[in-house]
């Protein structure tokens, strides 16, 4: 290449006016702030089941051991002489059962109905409720033979 088509070469390297506008850089930020809300928004929800399932789970272990401390009663299951419409009440429970702590959002009733289905047998409804943003129930059944 001559001198003077070289020096042309360099200015015009120097004078290029590349670049993004305005315009893009914007445009293209307000596309990534979309990306990172939604996956924002999508973490909120998987956050959200979570803490719903663990509530789920501790209630329905809740209900369990009380289920199985009344089965292992058989035939000398108890009646509830103060009990409502509910049946009776345990609670309010944390998570480990326990009544007498802070965080205690579970409550536990059951219901005993002798006779029922049939004779001898014995229906046991146990329902730990709790509320986290919405009132939630759990409830288990299941026959114990009392005959």
């Amino acid at each position: 290449m001559a001198p003077a088509n070289a020096k042309m070469f360099r200015l015009s390297l120097i004078e290029r006016e590349d670049g993004f506008t305005l315009n893009e850089i914007l445009v293209s930020i307000a596309l990534i702030a979309i990306g990172v809300l939604g996956f924002s928004v999508n973490t909120i929800g998987v956050i959200q089941g979570n803490q719903i399932s663990g509530n789920v789970t501790v209630a329905t272990s809740l209900a369990q051991d009380k289920m199985e401390q009344l089965k292992v009663l058989g035939t000398a299951l108890p009646t509830c002489p103060t009990a409502t419409t509910a049946g009776c009440f345990d609670g309010p429970l944390n998570s480990q059962g326990a009544t007498a702590s802070p965080g205690n959002i579970y409550s536990r009733s059951w219901v005993i109905t002798p006779n029922t289905p049939a004779t001898g047998l014995s229906r046991i409804v146990v329902t730990v409720s709790w509320r986290d943003y919405l009132s939630r129930q759990v409830d288990l059944s299941t026959l114990v033979y009392t005959g």
